[in-house]
């Protein structure tokens, strides 16, 4: 049975420590999956957003969408794809949480989750083991992640 992926608007609290040093507010779009928060079991310990995040530039995030629906090309080695990144500048050299992706007939599969950068040769498996893999129907991903595209288009033309 297929897992379904919802893309659900979701906050990373900004705060302001004393002399000065501050986290971002980030407003992004979490990968729910099967009803859980991808981003509370991966990215939120690691203090990341999703890829999908409305405060990066549109062309940014537009490309991470569609990095994700394998269009474009991966910005990581191995044709890994990010799915949380910086939650402060959104930069893989910060670290991301990523996954292999393959597209199998009418599914794709996100598996093998990990911790890397783009200048260590190394990826951080082992503490992602307990994740996935998740397949889902590739029309209902491909719905999904397209809607997310057409509401940052609305979102940021509000701002």
């Amino acid at each position: 049975m297929a897992s379904v992926l919802e893309l659900l608007p979701a906050t990373r609290i900004g705060v302001k420590y004393p002399g000065g040093v501050f986290k971002s507010e980030r407003h992004f779009l979490d990968f729910v999956i099967d009803g859980e928060s991808l981003w509370e079991k991966v990215g939120k310990p690691r203090d990341t957003v999703s890829v999908i995040c409305f405060d990066y530039s549109r062309e940014e995030t537009v490309q991470a969408a569609n990095r994700l629906l394998l269009t474009e090309k991966s910005v990581v080695p191995g044709d890994r794809r990010p799915l949380f990144i910086c939650s402060e500048c959104g930069d893989i050299g910060c670290g991301a949480v990523t996954a292999f992706l393959v597209r199998e007939g009418e599914s794709i599969i996100w598996k093998d989750f990990g911790f890397e950068n783009n200048y260590e040769q190394n990826i951080r498996l082992e503490e992602y083991k307990h994740i996935g893999p998740y397949t889902f129907n590739w029309k209902q991903y491909e719905s999904a992640l397209l809607q997310a595209v057409d509401n940052l288009k609305q979102a940021q033309h509000s701002r």
